[in-house]
């Protein structure tokens, strides 16, 4: 095999990188500060086909400084692939078979997108200094005329990492009826003060380079020294503590030079090469003009509140945060999906567990992928209720059947501990409910997206519920979850602060079989139930049916329905008699806080 076909193994190609001339007509573009742009072009690349409706497209949002070469490669000898090929072709999680995938480059790039760079049309020399002040909004706008020109009717899903993330949301907002699904990945509704003094410090580096000129450099030397100094700051903020201390080893200072102040560190001659490639390859102009957009996009001041903003949205959102990203921590991620919840729109969130900090939405492509598969390529089949042979059931029918009788008809309910979203689907068919699920489990979370189901990656033991609006859910089911978490009763008033109501499924452990089993063989009980040994269960709270009663009545509780289910006929013997802390196996309270 050729080193080029090992290269391309896999990959689109070659590909086309393409120019739309805008026809903006006597106005030309507005832009949102103000500013007027007489002429717009912008580069782009497509793969796969436009169908017949128009309305099978995903549209790829760029991150800060890459570029409308996002999957494929150009000819046999190139040796780079799109940066995000391993997502996008045939077969891949972006199906290039199924889906018409556009990428572009951002307004005032320096790709071949109209940018500082470009000649003024008014003076026949690059913009430069003069080359108005843009938004991410600019940057949508400009997109949303190509998708015009290009004939979309209606895109599919919209997908954006980082800055990118920035631009998927605005696209959601700006253009509710034209935008499906939005999948918003390692961002947040605006960065963090210390990112933001990061963004400043790179900017004044540049502004100090003697040959910056004020913005008009393009006669003479680039500031090369104040642009390589920028993207060595940027550049730490895109990496992780974890993955630093593994690849930059404080053994690797070998050769330190003292005059110089120089380590002889490999992070040194790292930071150097990063700095000098983005010189060879990026306008400076450009730089300050995307980074000082990105800087004050802020959803919250734009808008008043975040559940503001989202508030004509009509799109499925899926909000992806990784684990050791201190660009876009996950904390700040999470209030787009909080936000999102309050707003009682659709909404997806996960966790991805990386090393690489914020570079992982570029690198960790094997989860990532498969949430986005997932998310635009459900399985999920629209079952009548006539076909209720083909309703998947949640654990045992009985269990249903008992959860369905203390849930109205088209209540908005959260499942906590939603496991693969088979409750929250059968009560959907049965139901009309609206339901979002409350999981910590990866591959369960898969599970949900396959069948259409919303899901929020929380561990209720580390305060899952607190950013929940009060009173925005009807019914909370807690299915058989009380007696795993470390605080139920901080859970139980969380849930009915959060819902008005709630469902909750225990086994019963004072049922006669685990009794009997303590008092015949002296061990904790395994049975259908308690399918755990001692040290591996994750019941760590015993109680029984009248534990939980007394439990209700001190918290000021009321009970308004109980349900028992039991498989053996003692079971039932027992409860018909009246023992029913001894005949139950499984219990359904329905549970409201005392007036």
């Amino acid at each position: 095999m050729r080193m080029s076909e090992f290269l391309h193994k896999g990959s689109l190609g070659p590909v086309t990188p393409r120019d739309m001339i805008i026809d903006l007509g006597s106005e030309g573009f507005k832009l949102e500060g103000g500013g007027l742009l007489k002429e717009l072009s912008i580069r782009y690349e497509t793969y796969g086909e436009l169908n017949k409706e128009a309305d099978n497209v995903i549209w790829i949002c760029s991150p800060l400084t890459a570029d409308a070469h996002v999957a494929g490669f150009y000819s046999p000898d190139d040796k780079k692939v799109g940066w995000w090929d391993a997502l996008i072709g045939q077969g891949k999680p972006i199906d290039t078979d199924r889906f018409f995938v556009v990428c572009s480059n951002i307004l005032g790039g320096c790709k071949g997108t109209t940018g500082p760079a470009s000649i003024n049309p008014e003076t026949g020399k690059p913009y430069g200094s003069s080359f108005p002040n843009i938004t991410i909004g600019d940057m949508v706008n400009a997109q949303k005329k190509l998708a015009d020109a290009l004939g979309v009717r209606k895109v599919y899903c919209v997908i954006g990492g980082s800055m990118g993330g920035f631009q998927a949301m605005k696209w959601a907002i700006y253009y509710p009826n034209e935008v499906e699904r939005c999948i918003i990945i390692a961002s947040s509704p605006r960065f963090s003060s210390q990112a933001l003094g990061f963004e400043i410090v790179a900017r004044d580096a540049i502004k100090q380079d003697p040959n910056f000129n004020g913005g008009d450099y393009y006669d003479g030397d680039v500031p090369a020294v104040g642009l390589s100094n920028a993207r060595k700051i940027a550049h730490l903020t895109y990496l992780s503590p974890i993955s630093m201390e593994k690849k930059f080893t404080r053994e690797s200072c070998k050769d330190p030079n003292p005059k110089e102040f120089l380590l002889g560190s490999s992070l040194e001659s790292y930071l150097a090469y990063q700095g000098a490639k983005f010189v060879e390859r990026f306008d400076t102009n450009s730089y300050l003009h995307i980074t000082y957009a990105t800087d004050v996009f802020d959803l919250e001041t734009e808008y008043g509140s975040l559940e503001q903003a989202f508030k004509n949205t009509k799109a499925a959102f899926l909000n992806v945060n990784l684990s050791t990203d201190w660009l876009f921590p996950p904390h700040e991620s999470r209030k787009i999906t909080h936000a999102l919840v309050n707003a009682k729109k659709t909404v997806t969130s996960l966790e991805l567990d990386t090393l690489f900090g914020h570079d992982g939405f570029l690198l960790e492509v094997g989860d990532l992928g498969k949430a986005i598969s997932s998310f635009i390529t459900p399985n999920h089949k629209i079952i009548h209720k006539s076909e209720t042979q083909a309703i998947p059931v949640f654990h045992e029918k009985e269990d249903f059947d008992l959860l369905e009788q203390g849930i109205p008809e088209g209540a908005r309910i959260l499942d906590l501990g939603c496991g693969n979203g088979d409750l929250i689907e059968s009560l959907r068919i049965q139901k009309n409910v609206q339901g979002l699920g409350v999981e910590k489990n990866f591959n369960s979370i898969l599970g949900c997206l396959t069948k259409a189901v919303p899901v929020i990656q929380k561990d209720l033991d580390e305060g899952g519920l607190k950013d929940f609006e009060s009173h925005s859910f009807d019914i909370a089911v807690l299915n058989r979850t009380l007696q795993e978490v470390k605080n139920p009763l901080d859970l139980l008033h969380e849930i009915l602060r959060v819902a008005n109501k709630a469902v909750i499924t225990f086994p019963n452990f004072g049922h006669w079989s685990v009794r009997s089993a303590l008092w015949r063989y002296g061990r904790m009980p395994k049975s259908s139930e308690l399918p755990y040994e001692w040290y591996n269960t994750p019941n760590i709270h015993l109680f029984t049916l009248r534990d939980f009663t007394r439990m209700c009545e001190d918290q000021n509780l009321k009970i308004e329905k109980l349900f028992i289910d039991n498989d053996k006929v003692f079971s039932k013997i027992l409860t018909a008699i009246g023992r029913t802390n001894l005949g139950a196996e499984r219990v359904v309270a329905l549970v409201s806080k005392k007036q």
